[in-house]
């Protein structure tokens, strides 16, 4: 956090400068910096416990927004509320969004459910396909209505333009943690399947509901771009060394995913100083070379 507070292009900030209550670190720190690391803290704690709910509800490991059209269904909402109301408000951007994401969730959660894959690996495979038959129907609707620049910009994941009220939708995300934390025992019953959940009295259905629900918030907030593959590999690589158990985990999910993504943004910030790379870049290297492993891993076991 202090690293992610620290580095930029602009020479002027220093943090002997902002104690000395220089005008210009002030100001560099209260409109750019802070509102930046405060968007990428709560953007990838949210998503890693997304991650975390999707593969809880689907019992399966690779399960994630990234890897189920979920993703790719938010910005179909967006790109439709722009379709609709021309210069859609946020809220409205919001609101399309949710409810994409959600009716897309559900029906790819009935989907493998019907499908029962003998090999966890498929539902990525089959995910990413779904996902790009989704992505297929938003370009479509982007290039027909000149949206694409609206496609790019958000499906190109960065922080760089996070500034001093451009950020504050973010906070809704504590929304879902609290969401998380409250539900935690209930999550970590449904972890050990549906039979066993329904007969220790769980209501099965209705708290899948909403964890998508909360899954599909989620998705509809983090309008800030693509963060492929977190969901995915954050909730793997703290099972390695903390086990399943979600309600012991989701701490070291969040924590885990934080660290990740503010790591990336710093990378992404110096690879070519003073310009900056998407901060999807960086973690799309680093995702893809973690997916590819876990997958090899749990096929050699």
């Amino acid at each position: 956090i202090i690293l992610s507070l620290a580095i930029g292009s602009n020479r002027q900030f220093s943090f002997f400068g902002l104690f000395q209550g220089h005008h210009e670190s002030w100001e560099l720190f209260w409109e750019s910096r802070l509102p930046r690391t405060l968007a990428i803290i709560l953007a990838s704690s949210a998503i890693s416990l997304s991650g975390l709910l999707m593969q809880t509800i689907s019992q399966n490991p690779y399960a994630a927004p990234s890897t189920t059209g979920t993703t790719e269904a938010a910005q179909l909402g967006i790109l439709s509320s722009l379709f609709f109301f021309g210069k859609a408000t946020l809220f409205q951007k919001m609101s399309f969004a949710f409810i994409s994401s959600l009716l897309f969730t559900s029906l790819f959660i009935q989907v493998i459910r019907r499908l029962k894959f003998k090999e966890k690996w498929v539902l990525p495979l089959v995910g990413l396909i779904y996902s790009g038959i989704i992505g297929s129907f938003a370009e479509m609707i982007a290039f027909r209505f000149n949206l694409i620049q609206s496609m790019t910009s958000w499906s190109q994941g960065s922080f760089s333009m996070i500034q001093r009220h451009q950020y504050e939708w973010l906070f809704l995300l504590v929304i879902v943690l609290l969401g998380v934390w409250l539900y935690s025992n209930t999550f970590s019953v449904m972890a050990l399947g549906e039979d066993a959940s329904r007969t220790l009295g769980l209501p099965y259905q209705t708290m899948e509901t909403l964890a998508l629900v909360l899954v599909s918030l989620t998705s509809a907030i983090t309008m800030v771009g693509a963060l492929p593959f977190l969901g995915v590999i954050v909730p793997n690589l703290v099972r390695q060394f903390a086990g399943d158990f979600f309600k012991k985990t989701r701490s070291l999910v969040v924590l885990v995913g934080m660290i990740l993504v503010l790591a990336c943004d710093i990378v992404a910030r110096l690879v070519i100083w003073p310009y900056e790379v998407s901060v999807s870049l960086i973690l799309g290297v680093i995702g893809t070379l973690v997916f590819l492993m876990l997958i090899w891993k749990g096929e050699g076991t």
